[in-house]
């Protein structure tokens, strides 16, 4: 690696010079690969069409089963993700979201429902 000056360092030389827990790792991160794939691709498919029969009534169910299906394809420096959250636990941000939608004409969704839905999905996330 080099610094500033063009002077080749150590990864030893940097961790020296930047405090403890401010260096990442190697860089290897995965995350937008874990949605590529025929595997996710069918998984997508298969969660719309179950939505579809049920009349979108299974979305908290199959939005936990691709977000699980997603995590184990993450990978971050080397590290594996798993996704913990369940359908019990999303169908109240789901609803809540649902019905503000409805509502606001779709508004609330654009300003804060995906935010939600993000949060909860990050709140779910932990290093396997």
């Amino acid at each position: 690696i080099y610094n500033k000056c063009n002077k080749l360092v150590t990864m030893d030389e940097i961790e020296h010079q930047v405090p403890s827990g401010q260096i990442y790792g190697s860089g290897t991160w995965k995350i937008l690969m874990a949605e590529s794939g025929l595997n996710m691709f069918v998984m997508r498919i298969m969660c719309l069409l179950f939505n579809i029969l049920t009349l979108f009534l299974a979305v908290p169910w199959t939005t936990t089963m691709y977000y699980n299906a997603w995590a184990r394809n993450v990978q971050i420096d080397g590290k594996k993700l798993k996704f913990t959250g369940n359908a019990g636990s999303f169908f109240g941000v789901w609803l809540k979201t649902l019905i503000f939608s409805v509502f606001t004409l779709g508004f609330y969704y654009l300003i804060i429902g995906r935010k939600n839905i993000a949060r909860w999905v990050d709140s779910n996330l932990q290093w396997s």
